[in-house]
């Protein structure tokens, strides 16, 4: 079902998707009373806020206005100039004669003025106006690396096994909606969210055919992103990951492709659990921020093999040292471990801090928590680090309960998850708990020994990176 466009501007069709000058577009009805020229045909028209132009809206004035609407938006072209509604005009404002004879060279065959005491008055940017009322165009965007489950706004559904078949046309909004006169920092942010994240009104796959069915349209939004949400930003789909959040490579991907690498020759592997937000904000410029999730690195590998970058950091001024641990570093190959060295050194005498490089394990042979004895910190940490893996087997027990009784069988799950699972379920809770005492004393005790009256910013690596193709095996 299509829009289609005559050869006068006309929209001629009035169907759900659109098409203007080849790029393609999903419309939705705007929300609220917005029946402002009901007597005007089906039409595209852009609305302008021209609160600062003065009494005149001159051709200088407006030509200026339309090169910041090229340039900050991709959803907005020069066919939506078809129609212009000047927004928050005062009384007697008018087109000077340069800006008519400017504007009719670039298509518009009429205009219209909504004064300040207008009430609802229309966002800036591009609309479709279907008699008399306004249609959001949202650009379509094929999501080529397959970095996508689903999109928040789309042409079609899913069927009930969340199968898209490999295609995803991802809707992203205008960003001049808000561009004008929002104060919140996020207006006009297209944001990705990892699909371990409810989100009110979608269902949260995990990447898990069985996990999908199981549960119905989440009712509320995880907190997280819910306060992104209040800042203003768009949340325009959710990305793909490894199921359960288990470290994948792309031969382990059963159920669901894995996302595409845009790194290198386009054929690495895209390994980590947020594998989808780190292919989807590298391979897509219409895309601002996405959001992952970390519990054993996979947020960062999934940013190293992907985006070639791993690190947020907080705002100049905040650091007091650079620290490098060498027992981390000792574990990668000599020529990534000297090029990781000059980073750390580049990035001291750029921000004019002390660097140090030091062993951890040293430290607490030195100050050990009173708790650890005469245990080495691989002698007090290891079981505890292995026994944390109980979480990840019990967190699901509900889901597996329920599939079962669903089904009279237990779901399928990948084998990176069967693996984990297998193990997390012969930890005992008492085990449990003493591994999460355990990584409580660490916890305080390298935060009493760096970060007393200090804030260090510690230089770590992930792993050795190389070449790693999509179809290699797991090691």
């Amino acid at each position: 079902m299509t829009l289609s466009v005559d050869s006068d501007g006309h929209v001629v069709e009035v169907h759900k998707s659109l098409e203007v000058n080849g790029v393609r577009y999903l419309i939705e009805p705007v929300r609220g009373e917005n029946q402002f020229i009901s007597d005007l045909t089906t039409t595209l028209a852009t609305v302008i806020e021209v609160g600062d132009c003065g009494s005149e809206i001159t051709a200088e004035w407006i030509r200026r206005c339309i090169d910041d609407y090229k340039d900050t938006d991709d959803v907005f072209q020069i066919h939506f100039l078809h129609g212009i509604l000047f927004s928050g005009v005062r009384d007697g404002c008018s087109l000077s004669p340069d800006a008519h004879t400017f504007l009719a060279g670039l298509g518009m065959e009429w205009h219209w003025f909504l004064n300040n005491d207008q009430g609802n008055r229309p966002l800036p940017g591009p609309y479709v106006i279907l008699n008399g009322a306004f249609y959001e165009p949202l650009r379509l965007y094929a999501d080529t690396h397959a970095a996508f489950f689903t999109a928040t706004r789309s042409l079609g559904e899913t069927d009930a096994s969340g199968d898209n078949y490999g295609h995803v046309d991802v809707a992203v909004p205008s960003r001049l909606r808000h561009h004008v006169s929002s104060k919140l920092p996020l207006s006009s942010i297209r944001v990705g969210v990892k699909d371990n994240f409810d989100l009110e009104g979608t269902k949260t796959s995990l990447c898990s055919k069985s996990y999908l069915q199981t549960y119905p349209e989440k009712s509320q939004t995880a907190l997280c992103i819910q306060q992104i949400l209040h800042l203003g930003a768009s949340i325009i789909g959710k990305t793909k990951l490894c199921a359960f959040a288990q470290w994948e490579e792309p031969t382990e991907a059963i159920e669901y492709t894995s996302p595409w690498s845009a790194r290198a020759d386009g054929f690495q592997s895209s390994g980590g659990s947020s594998n989808g937000s780190g292919a989807a904000i590298s391979a897509y410029d219409w895309l601002d921020i996405t959001i992952g999730s970390d519990s054993i690195s996979t947020l960062r590998a999934s940013w190293v093999v992907t985006y070639n970058s791993a690190a947020t950091l907080p705002p100049y001024g905040m650091f007091s040292s650079v620290l490098w641990p060498t027992d981390y570093w000792n574990l990668i190959e000599p020529q990534q471990r000297e090029m990781g060295g000059k980073f750390a050194d580049e990035v001291a005498s750029a921000l004019q801090l002390p660097s140090k490089r030091f062993s951890l394990k040293e430290v607490w042979g030195k100050q050990p928590p009173e708790d650890a004895g005469h245990q080495s910190l691989e002698e007090y940490m290891s079981k505890a680090t292995q026994d944390m893996w109980y979480d990840d087997y019990h967190a699901f027990d509900n889901f597996r309960d329920k599939y079962w009784a669903d089904h009279q069988r237990a779901p399928y799950v990948t084998p990176p998850t069967r693996a984990a699972w297998n193990f997390g379920k012969t930890i005992s809770s008492p085990d449990r708990d003493d591994a999460a005492r355990k990584v409580q004393v660490f916890r305080s005790w390298f935060c009493d020994r760096f970060f007393q009256g200090s804030q260090p910013l510690f230089i770590m690596p992930i792993e050795n990176t190389g070449p790693r193709y999509r179809d290699d095996p797991p090691e």
